[in-house]
């Protein structure tokens, strides 16, 4: 990690503030930990060390050596420590998973073993299935599961929907901050907390093709909503009606598109 920084860093004070952030350590549940590898879990400046680790390991040495090597089309996209490779040739994937387990392991990295897989993913099997209908021709990726659809106009497009495992921890956790807040605070005072928590999940689900899984994500967190404000006493305070009424007054954010990716005719 230090080699990393010294390619940009020359200042000598600056590298040792680091190299102290490093061993610094952490606090869990009252207990200091003091690692001897990697960097210090929840600290505020691990995610960009990180960055620039895997800068240096995974994305100068794939345009160095990987995508020169390639016999089509190589491309790596990464947000964090989360990334795709996409390529052209199906033995150019095989190879590059190999290469990538030898990369990873010279630092001390290794491939997540449930996630690393290859998928393909071309207009010829358009399907969410394979041929022989047992591997799923879907992916996730930052929150979305990655499918083949048809545009309007019946051609072949690659969609994207909230993926159900980040639907069902999104709604879990709204759940817990209902049941949290209900009886601490007045509801005007965390009323535009959670306009904001809903605002939020639509500014970033809010792609195109993915009207279906924020209306759906709105309609239950609605839902959740009505049922623990009628929680805060033996006595309900709402029905529907009563609550539908309520919203018109102290409306909450609804759900839209907020990212056009593809022209307006191209989605059915």
């Amino acid at each position: 990690m230090l080699r990393c920084l010294q390619v940009r860093i020359q200042d000598p004070s600056l590298l040792l503030l680091i190299r102290r952030f490093l061993k610094a350590g952490y606090l869990e549940e009252g207990q200091l930990h003091l690692p001897e590898q990697g960097t210090p879990q929840g600290g505020n400046l691990s995610p960009i060390l990180a960055n620039i680790f895997l800068h240096y390991v995974l994305d100068l040495w794939f345009a160095k050596k990987v995508q020169p090597q390639a016999h089509g089309d190589c491309h790596l996209v990464r947000y964090a420590d989360d990334f795709l490779c996409l390529v052209q040739e199906e033995q150019d994937a095989k190879d590059m998973v190999s290469a990538l387990q030898e990369r990873f392991a010279k630092f001390g990295l290794q491939l997540h073993p449930q996630k690393t897989r290859i998928i393909r993913m071309d207009r010829k099997g358009q399907s969410r299935h394979s041929q022989d209908g047992q591997e799923p021709r879907t992916f996730d990726f930052l929150g979305f599961t990655h499918y083949w659809g048809k545009s309007r106009q019946g051609r072949p497009l690659l969609c994207r929907q909230t993926s159900a495992k980040r639907m069902r921890r999104s709604l879990k956790q709204l759940n817990a901050w209902l049941k949290a807040i209900r009886n601490t605070a007045r509801v005007r005072d965390w009323w535009p907390t959670l306009q904001s928590k809903l605002q939020g999940h639509y500014q970033y689900y809010g792609v195109s093709g993915n009207s279906r899984a924020i209306s759906r994500y709105g309609y239950i967190a609605t839902r959740l909503v009505l049922k623990w404000l009628n929680r805060r006493s033996q006595k309900a305070s709402f029905t529907w009606a009563g609550f539908l009424a309520y919203l018109r007054h102290y409306p909450l954010p609804r759900p839209r598109i907020v990212h056009r990716l593809y022209p307006s005719t191209s989605l059915g």
